[in-house]
């Protein structure tokens, strides 16, 4: 889970004046959709005449433009890691102080202490999530190698051409990311076996953040180690978590490479819904999606919200308790994120970021408005099994699931 808390955050009451802005936006997603929609339609027209057996296929996606993308992107060499042995040394004492305080507040205890803790500059934190991100899209390409790929010598060639654009697209996602994410739990979710996550924390930003606000400098540190922190008990304590987060991404894959990769009317049927989506008020990844992809969607939306709500609780409710300068954090960091730029929310908006944000949002008002309500406790029933997780419309109305877990009493 990425800290991006100041990355994803638009302030409420900015809704309002930004309408035409946010139509600008919509057409602009949408036409470019439709060109990555006509991409792929090419690449299907192409290879389905020019296939050829004994060709090798190229990969759908070129891993290698993607991580010299996000590399230049990321502005590595101009953020480096300042004393990276006293920051590790810190880092780790920030870990240990942690631990007890959430477990005292949550009423729960990880299985083992958080042992991986890795302080990054951006060149690394990009080197770990490229890896990750192939991963992530595995089923994607191993879908794609079923249904042939590109063979045949004019299918190869447009393949390499749409690979090295996807990869150039991914990179420029990671790459901008790079200069922004302050901390992650990596929970190295598609790996073969669950060993155990791991903190990453990227100094130099959060140096530059610290010293732009003016902030204490270990205070704001503890202040992200504590979210960050509180997904390894998400995780950690609850190993279903991890399992059912698993689940729901491999269906959500199947579903999208089904669409995405087979023959038939999927392009146009999904180029449509898009179409009739605009001006509804909906996302525009949620407009394209079948009835079936929104039910899955919208469950990992839910967790999500819950995830990084929660982070956000626990962070407020055992930082405003430890931290002195805990109401300067708040205030400052509010005050930056009303700073955002154009370009920010254009990124936001054709990548889904700003999903990421509701997230946020509606994550903590979920959990704030349950803890209000019936306290710490009772809110970590969403813990104990699947079926206590709250839906979206939950979510929305917390009132909804608190009902709910009282009539399973």
């Amino acid at each position: 889970m990425t800290h991006d808390r100041l990355l994803t955050y638009i302030p409420a009451g900015k809704e309002t004046t930004l309408t035409g802005k946010q139509n600008d936006l919509r057409r602009f997603g949408a036409a470019l959709l439709l060109g990555m929609a006509a991409g792929f339609a090419a690449r299907y027209y192409f290879e389905t005449r020019t296939r050829s057996e004994g060709r090798v296929a190229i990969g759908l996606i070129d891993w290698e433009q993607a991580r010299q993308t996000a590399l230049r992107l990321s502005q590595w060499e101009q953020a480096p890691i300042d004393n990276r042995s006293f920051r590790r040394e810190q880092y780790a004492r920030m870990v240990t102080l942690s631990e007890p305080l959430i477990a005292e507040y949550l009423g729960v205890q990880l299985p083992e202490p958080v042992s991986r803790i890795f302080v990054f500059d951006r060149r690394e934190w990009l080197e770990a999530n490229i890896v990750s991100f192939s991963q992530l899209f595995r089923p994607v390409e191993e879908m794609y190698e079923k249904n042939g790929g590109g063979r045949g010598a004019l299918g190869m060639l447009m393949n390499d051409v749409s690979s090295k654009l996807l990869g150039m697209q991914i990179g420029g996602l990671l790459g901008y990311l790079a200069q922004r994410v302050l901390g992650q739990y990596d929970l190295s979710l598609l790996s073969a076996e669950a060993t155990g996550g791991s903190l990453y924390f990227v100094e130099p930003n959060i140096a530059h953040v610290q010293q732009q606000l003016g902030l204490s400098d270990a205070e704001f540190r503890l202040w992200i180690t504590l979210h960050e922190m509180t997904h390894a008990f998400e995780f950690e304590a609850y190993p279903w978590v991890r399992r059912y987060f698993r689940e729901l991404l491999d269906q959500n894959f199947a579903l999208i490479s089904s669409q995405m990769l087979s023959s038939g009317n999927n392009l146009f049927d999904m180029l449509v819904r898009l179409l009739q989506g605009i001006g509804s008020g909906q996302h525009w990844i949620e407009t394209v999606l079948t009835p079936e992809q929104r039910a899955v969607f919208d469950r990992i939306q839910a967790l999500m919200s819950l995830i990084e709500g929660y982070g956000n609780h626990v962070m407020n409710a055992v930082g405003r308790r430890l931290l002195p300068s805990f109401s300067q954090i708040e205030q400052r960091v509010a005050q930056r994120q009303k700073q955002r730029t154009m370009l920010d929310l254009m990124i936001f908006r054709l990548t889904g970021l700003d999903l990421k944000l509701a997230q946020y949002q509606q994550g903590e008002a979920f959990v704030n408005a349950v803890v209000a309500e019936r306290g710490i406790q009772f809110a970590g029933r969403v813990w104990e099994r699947p079926e206590n997780l709250p839906t979206m419309d939950e979510i929305r109305d917390p009132a909804q699931w608190i009902r709910r877990m009282d009539r399973q009493q």
